[in-house]
């Protein structure tokens, strides 16, 4: 009866321990992919400021023809409302 105690005792440590090891390992590696998901929105974040920097820094440019010709057949009057609507926000 002692040795069958014995045996059940060493089974449950040896269980123990490799269920430790176990859930040490997915710990470890639950928290590298936490440390690798911040990393990437921080890259992320960084690159949104550089973005909105650049926008800031460098406005894109309007092109604004406030007269034209309307005798002139090359006139585009799509370009030619949207310049003028431009013009109005502005």
């Amino acid at each position: 009866m002692s040795s069958t105690l014995n045996v059940f005792r060493y089974g449950a440590l040896v269980a123990g321990v490799f269920y430790g090891f176990s859930h040490d390992l997915s710990l470890k590696s639950e928290a590298a992919k936490k440390k690798e998901e911040a990393e990437y929105q921080k890259k992320l974040n960084l690159i949104a400021q550089a973005k909105a920097e650049y926008k800031k820094l460098n406005p894109p440019k309007v092109e604004s023809s406030t007269t034209f010709d309307l005798e002139n057949p090359d006139l585009d009057f799509a370009k030619a409302i949207e310049s003028a609507i431009a013009g109005l926000e502005n």
